[in-house]
C-alpha cells in the first residue's frame, strides 16, 4: 500500500533533507540575486508559478528514475537497505568534507527576469540543476531513500524535498541569506551546517543499517 500521509516518516527525511540542502553553502550567497528574478520585474506571478512547477518537476523526476532503478533490485531489499544506510553515512562524511559528486553547473538565469509563466518554468529547471551539484551529497541521500519506494512515492518524496527547498527560498531566503553572509561571517555558518548535517545523515544511516528505522 502507499502511504503519501504526513505520518510517513520519509515525507518528514525528504523535507528535512531539502531544507538542509538550501543550506548548502555554496547555494546561499546567490540566493538573493534568484529572488530577484523570480519576484521581479513583470509578470511576477506567473514566473512564480512557473518557477515552482519548473523545479519541483526537476527533482520529481529524479525521484521517479530513482525508484524505477530500485524496483528491479526489489528482491534484494534486505541487501539494500544496509547498502543505503551505508551509502548514506558515505555522503554524510562528503558533506562535511565538502566534496561535490557532480561538476557545478553555469546557467544565465538573468534573462528571464521579466519572462511569464514559461519562462519562469524553464528558470526554475535551471535553478534545479545549479542545485544539483551543491546538495549533491543530500540529494544523493535522499534519491537512495527514494529508490526504495514505488515510482509514484519515490516521485512524491523529491516533490516534497523540492518543497523543503522552495519554502524557505521564497520566504525568508533573502534575509537568511544576507545575515549569513554578512553579518555572522561566512566561516562561521559553514562550520554549523556542516557539522550538523553532516551528523543527521551519519545517524540516518546508521540506524537504517540497525534496521532502527524503515523509510
Amino acid at each position: 500500500m502507499i502511504s503519501l500521509t504526513p505520518t510517513d516518516v520519509s515525507v518528514w527525511l525528504a523535507l528535512a533533507h531539502g531544507f538542509l540542502s538550501f543550506f548548502s553553502p555554496c547555494v546561499l550567497p546567490l540566493i538573493p540575486g534568484f529572488i530577484g528574478i523570480v519576484l521581479g520585474g513583470q509578470k511576477r506571478a506567473q514566473r512564480l508559478l512557473g518557477f515552482f512547477l519548473g523545479f519541483s518537476v526537476i527533482f520529481s523526476l529524479l525521484g521517479g528514475l530513482s525508484s524505477f532503478i530500485g524496483g528491479f533490485l526489489a528482491k534484494y531489499s534486505g541487501i539494500l537497505e544496509k547498502i543505503i544506510g551505508i551509502g548514506i553515512i558515505i555522503f554524510g562524511i562528503l558533506y562535511v568534507a565538502e566534496m561535490q559528486l557532480f561538476k557545478g553547473m553555469k546557467a544565465n538565469v538573468w534573462k528571464f527576469k521579466n519572462a511569464g509563466f514559461v519562462g519562469g518554468l524553464i528558470l526554475g529547471g535551471a535553478i534545479g540543476f545549479v542545485w544539483i551539484p551543491c546538495s549533491s551529497p543530500i540529494l544523493a541521500s535522499i534519491l537512495l531513500i527514494a529508490s526504495q519506494q514505488n515510482v509514484i512515492k519515490g516521485i512524491w518524496l523529491l516533490f516534497i524535498y523540492s518543497l523543503g527547498i522552495s519554502i524557505p527560498f521564497l520566504t525568508i531566503g533573502a534575509g537568511i541569506s544576507k545575515a549569513l553572509t554578512m553579518g555572522f561571517g561566512k566561516s562561521a555558518w559553514e562550520k554549523w551546517v556542516k557539522y550538523i548535517g553532516g551528523a543527521f545523515m551519519i545517524i540516518l544511516g546508521v540506524l537504517i543499517i540497525l534496521g532502527k528505522m524503515k523509510v
